[in-house]
């Protein structure tokens, strides 16, 4: 097992998750609850959340292959869509990549309809998310991906227990507490997407290494 390789998987996946980005929105959707509801929603947005992206890992190269996408190009593309996140969350903007009405939803709405939309995609598996999986499941070789699949559930996990103790989170680091860890998340993110796209334009152009 590449240890090194696991990590950063596992430290890609949850920094798109971005739970302590989310903390403010979560808690915005889940206002109306009490705290054994808002639980239960933020689990069933995390579990959701992690089931999405176990799948697209598993099929995704499948998915790319019929749409003729080479895994460099997926690289490329991928390290672009996260390098432009990684800049929104360090402008303190919304994330292309997680815009959504974060307007609480009517005290009647279904609590499982919220989980799903917005709270388990695009909040926490977005489109950055996906990518970030596709591409280590792909560059995995062999029992490798297996522990892609184990970074998935891991990366979840610790941003289950996060949102899960969102209120008490919040009213530690407030909200200005929270924008500084997402702008961290977003130095880290950008590293990562550099990575991929060095990595993409080196296999789709092996003279760039000499």
């Amino acid at each position: 097992m590449n240890i090194e390789f696991f990590l950063s998987a596992t430290i890609a996946i949850f920094v798109m998750a971005d739970p302590f980005g989310n903390i403010p929105i979560f808690l915005s959707l889940t206002n109306f609850m009490s705290g054994t509801e808002r639980r239960y929603v933020i689990t069933k947005a995390s579990v959701v959340a992690g089931i999405i992206l176990i799948v697209f890992a598993l099929i995704g190269k499948e998915f790319m292959d019929i749409l003729a996408v080479s895994i460099n190009s997926l690289r490329i593309a991928g390290g672009i869509l996260l390098l432009i996140i990684a800049f929104d969350m360090l402008m303190g903007k919304e994330t292309r990549a997680k815009k959504t009405d974060s307007s609480p939803p009517e005290v009647d709405e279904e609590y499982g309809s919220v989980a799903i939309t917005p709270m388990a995609t695009p909040l926490i598996a977005g489109p950055g998310a996906m990518t970030v999986t596709m591409v280590y499941m792909n560059e995995a070789i062999g029992f490798d991906k297996i522990f892609i699949l184990a970074a998935i559930v891991l990366a979840i996990l610790v941003s289950w227990i996060i949102l899960v103790n969102c209120d008490f989170l919040f009213s530690i680091f407030r909200k200005d507490g929270t924008r500084v860890l997402t702008k961290v998340m977003g130095i880290i993110l950008a590293a990562i997407a550099t990575e991929m796209v060095i990595g993409g334009l080196s296999g789709a152009f092996p003279a760039l290494l000499g």
